[in-house]
C-alpha cells in the first residue's frame, strides 16, 4: 500500500463521518463569525521606556510628597547616609520597576515580584541597621503612626499612577502584578519619608519606614486577587 493510497482512506473516512454539506455549513458559520475588518495593533513600547516611566512616577511621587510636607529628613542626614538611603531606595524602585514591565508582557520573563518586594523591605532595613545606632524607643509607636500614615498616603497616589502604566500592557497574573506595582508605590513612600521625617531612631526607621514598604506591597497583591476574581467571574 502506498501513501496515495493511505491518503485516499483518510480522505474517504472524513467523508463519511462528516459530509460536504455539513463542512459548508461549519466553514459558513465560521466566517459569518469573523469581524469584517481589523484595526492596527499598536505596538507595545520598549521595556527600557516602561521601566523609565515606572522610576519616574516613583520619583515624581516622592519629591512632591516631601514637598507637601516639608523637607525636614534630608538636612539633618550626613553625606554618606543620603548616599547609601537613596542608593538603596533607587536600585529597589528599579528592580520593582523591571518586575512591572515583565508582568505587562506574557513573554517579558521571568516573573520576580516576590523578589523585589522581599529586596524592597531586607535592603533598607540592612541599610538602616548599619548607617543608625540609636535605639531609643521613646515615643515609638505615636511617632511612627504618623510617618507609616504619611508613608502611605504617598504610596496611594504613586500606585494609582503606576496602574495607570500597567494597563498599557496585557497583564495575566493581576496579583503578581499587584505585588510589584505595592513594592514600587511603598518604595516611593520609603522615599519620601527619608526626604521629610528627621527622625533618626533606629528602631523607628527600621520599622515603620520600612512598614509601609511591605504594608503597601502586601495591599497590592490584595488588589490584584480581587481584580483575578473579578476576571475571572
Amino acid at each position: 500500500m502506498t501513501p496515495q493510497d493511505m491518503d485516499g482512506i483518510l480522505a474517504q473516512a472524513a467523508n463519511r463521518t462528516a459530509p460536504q454539506s455539513d463542512n459548508s455549513a461549519a466553514i459558513a458559520r465560521a466566517k459569518a463569525s469573523l469581524p469584517r475588518s481589523f484595526g492596527s495593533v499598536r505596538p507595545m513600547r520598549a521595556a527600557w521606556a516602561f521601566v523609565s516611566l515606572f522610576v519616574a512616577a516613583f520619583a515624581a511621587v516622592a519629591l512632591c510628597g516631601a514637598w507637601a510636607l516639608g523637607v525636614r529628613g534630608l538636612p539633618v542626614l550626613s553625606l554618606v547616609q543620603r548616599a547609601v538611603i537613596f542608593s538603596v531606595v533607587l536600585a529597589g524602585a528599579c528592580i520593582a520597576a523591571v518586575a512591572s514591565v515583565r508582568e505587562m508582557r506574557p513573554a517579558g520573563g521571568t516573573r520576580s515580584g516576590p523578589i523585589a518586594l522581599t529586596i524592597g523591605i531586607l535592603a533598607p532595613l540592612v541599610a538602616f541597621a548599619c548607617l543608625f545606632q540609636d535605639y531609643n524607643f521613646q515615643n515609638f509607636v505615636p511617632e511612627g503612626v504618623k510617618c507609616l500614615l504619611a508613608g502611605l498616603a504617598c504610596a496611594v497616589p504613586a500606585a494609582l499612577l503606576i496602574a495607570l502604566i500597567l494597563r498599557r500592557g496585557f497583564i495575566l497574573d493581576y496579583r503578581a502584578a499587584g505585588i510589584t506595582a505595592g513594592t514600587l508605590a511603598g518604595l516611593s513612600g520609603l522615599g519620601m519619608l527619608e526626604l521629610h521625617c528627621p527622625i533618626l531612631n533606629a528602631p523607628h526607621i527600621m520599622f515603620w519606614h520600612v512598614a509601609v514598604v511591605w504594608v503597601s506591597g502586601s495591599g497590592g497583591w490584595l488588589a490584584g486577587w480581587i481584580a483575578q476574581k473579578a476576571k475571572s467571574t
